[in-house]
């Protein structure tokens, strides 16, 4: 926050509040080693919205989590995107099911290959799925529809071409 332009008091107020809201609050003087894996990943995110940015970049925020730390990151990032209907976040992940849940758009990268299968430098989008579309966005009863295991399935199969 003071990197931001924050003074001192509302950075710390603003802090305290997003340490408090991702349920962490009385993690506030842990240092990075004295948290759990969830816990670093919600600290993460809390530090992405000390300011006030449209867009949040996640890089592997489910990798390393147990289950219990993933379905809170799942849940955290899902509210994090509907804070604002500005807010915009991009996950980068190779956790197909995570990113089927939190998502509204997934967009698959790749690299193309020549005639004889060899990888060329560059990786592009091969292939996009609309999950509000389909119908499988901003449900709480997603993970339990068949259609979402179906596309699960039909991604996973889609990475031996990639």
């Amino acid at each position: 926050g003071r990197a931001a332009g924050l003074s001192k008091k509302d950075a710390t107020e603003k802090a305290t509040v997003l340490l408090n809201r991702f349920g962490i609050g009385h993690r506030l003087h842990h240092y990075p080693t004295q948290i759990s894996g969830g816990q670093r990943q919600r600290a993460a995110i809390a530090q992405q919205l000390m300011t006030q940015k449209a867009l949040v970049l996640m890089d592997e925020p489910f990798s390393g989590l147990d289950p219990a730390a993933l379905d809170e990151v799942i849940k955290l990032l899902r509210e994090v995107a509907h804070m604002d209907e500005l807010n915009t976040v991009v996950v980068v992940t190779h956790d197909i099911r995570a990113a089927l849940v939190v998502a509204d758009t997934v967009l698959m990268l790749g690299r193309p290959r020549d005639a004889e299968g060899n990888v060329k430098g560059g990786a592009r989008i091969q292939h996009a799925v609309d999950l509000v579309e389909e119908g499988l966005a901003w449900r709480p009863d997603l993970e339990s529809d068949p259609k979402l295991g179906a596309l699960e399935r039909d991604l996973k199969a889609r990475f031996k071409f990639l």
